[in-house]
């Protein structure tokens, strides 16, 4: 198709939606999928938490618009709560597998991780960072939300938190990049937080690679374009690629 003629427009005219890629899932299907995961923990301390969380309208609001990165990963207008999402349903997945875990720490910590990016990037403009995101990042960010809500929960409660909770919690936060060359203040030295992080780190991967391949232009080659971020090409393959089940899609 040949541009012949261009004309401007109001900005009253411009619905800035048109022009924003957002998670091919539903929203109000991953909310309440979040909200179902959440409010089956056992841990009445880890329960209360939650739920001081999820009915917090204007915290939920920014978790469904927010894109789990601006470049690489869920990288557009709710891409973060798929991510979430997706990550707690893995947790799910695998901690009958690993008896030693405590299965309501990992799913927690796995809610919380990225709680920060809520304030730290934007998707109401283009994918951008916030002044708060560019001068302290969501990992201090997640701490200062995850304290606010506490307090939050003991007041409703009526009981402490208990201590040692916090403190796992907290480094389930600042540990889940894995190194500290990778921003994070300190290495996983629980089992919730090694698990954490190479869980994040699959659930990102899996979804770089995944995109990478379904969005290549280079469609005469089995090989994808060389992507500088994954710092490799990806193989495509001649035959046509096994489409996910129902269930794994929902």
């Amino acid at each position: 198709m040949i541009a012949t003629h261009v004309s401007s427009v109001s900005a009253e005219e411009v619905d800035p939606d048109d022009f924003q890629l957002v998670s091919p899932r539903k929203l109000d299907q991953l909310i309440t999928r979040l909200s179902e995961m959440l409010r089956s923990l056992d841990n009445p301390h880890l329960q209360s938490l939650a739920e001081c969380f999820l009915i917090d309208e204007e915290f939920m609001s920014r978790l469904g618009r927010a894109p789990a990165g601006v470049k690489h990963h869920h990288a557009y207008a709710g891409g973060l709560l798929e991510h979430v999402v997706n990550l707690m349903e893995v947790v799910t997945r695998i901690v009958d597998c690993y008896p030693a875990i405590d299965s309501d720490l990992l799913l927690m910590g796995a809610f919380l991780h990225d709680s920060g990016k809520t304030v730290e990037m934007s998707s109401d403009q283009g994918l951008i960072y916030t002044d708060e995101g560019q001068l302290i990042g969501h990992l201090v960010i997640g701490v200062e939300l995850l304290d606010e809500k506490i307090r939050e929960a003991e007041r409703l409660s009526g009981e402490s938190f208990p201590p040692e909770l916090t403190l796992r919690l907290k480094h389930m936060i600042v540990s889940h990049h894995g190194f500290l060359e990778h921003g994070s203040p300190r290495v996983p030295m629980t089992l919730e937080a090694i698990a954490l992080h190479y869980l994040d780190n699959l659930d990102a991967k899996l979804h770089q690679f995944e995109q990478q391949i379904r969005e290549d232009p280079n469609v005469d080659s089995v090989w994808t374009h060389y992507n500088q971020a994954l710092g490799r090409k990806l193989f495509k393959g001649k035959e046509p690629r096994r489409k996910p089940s129902v269930a794994s899609s929902q």
